[in-house]
């Protein structure tokens, strides 16, 4: 997707529309169902295909620490981290990808626990996508 598909804005970024990335500004970010604090997130675009995801109550933007690694937690950081974003598997759905590797992407944490933990996944070819749902 190009900057004209996705335009700056503050989105919920869910999964299968029902479960939003949420973050409280402690530890990893993670979905959860209901629509509260922490899960408004600004994308901005600086022209070349690049994002920065920042938690809209909040001066915190999504990442993680140090070089991408497969599994690594994503959590709230106050620096800036660009991600890509192109189009998803499915209509609608969009891959957040690190810019810096093109095989991790946005995706789940394998440990099975509630909330789920969200972390830079390898690419999976049953990846659902995410939907940024517009805010306001």
């Amino acid at each position: 997707m190009g900057n004209s598909v996705i335009s700056d804005g503050i989105y919920r970024i869910s999964l299968d529309g029902q479960q939003n990335i949420t973050s409280n500004g402690r530890g990893p970010a993670v979905l959860l169902p209901e629509n509260g604090r922490g899960q408004e997130w600004e994308i901005k675009g600086s022209g070349d295909g690049r994002y920065t995801i920042r938690n809209a109550s909040a001066q915190e933007f999504l990442g993680f620490d140090g070089a991408p690694d497969p599994f690594e937690p994503v959590q709230a950081f106050p620096q800036a981290r660009t991600w890509r974003i192109d189009e998803g598997p499915r209509p609608g759905s969009v891959v957040i990808g690190v810019t810096e590797n093109d095989l991790l992407t946005l995706g789940l944490h394998p440990a099975l626990i509630f909330p789920p933990m969200i972390a830079l996944s390898p690419v999976f070819r049953q990846d659902r996508g995410w939907q940024l749902q517009q805010v306001g």
